[in-house]
């Protein structure tokens, strides 16, 4: 019968607890980044949520609109369309 080597057993006991803590600790770390990023994430879009809602309260301007200034507007342009369909003169083209 050989002989049991206790110092050789605690040693390797030893060795072998603390790679599985250390494993157990890279899985720790691994998920609290991700739960990390996760929550900056959601409060990046909760943020953004925020900012887009704000946004109309911040963003009024006096001055006209650029699309006033611009010309006439939509039911003009389409008047001035109708009444050139039914103004039609074929002598105006002629030279």
């Amino acid at each position: 019968m050989s002989p049991i080597n206790v110092s050789m057993i605690e040693q390797n006991a030893r060795r072998l607890r603390a790679e599985e803590m250390q494993r157990i600790q890279g899985l720790m770390l691994a998920r609290l980044g991700l739960y990390f990023r996760l929550l900056a994430a959601s409060a990046m879009s909760a943020v953004a949520a925020l900012g887009e809602s704000v946004r109309p309260l911040f963003s009024w301007n006096p001055q006209v609109p650029a699309a006033a200034r611009q010309g006439p507007g939509l039911l003009t342009r389409l008047s001035l369309a109708a009444r050139s369909l039914f103004s039609w003169n074929p002598q105006a083209h002629r030279s």
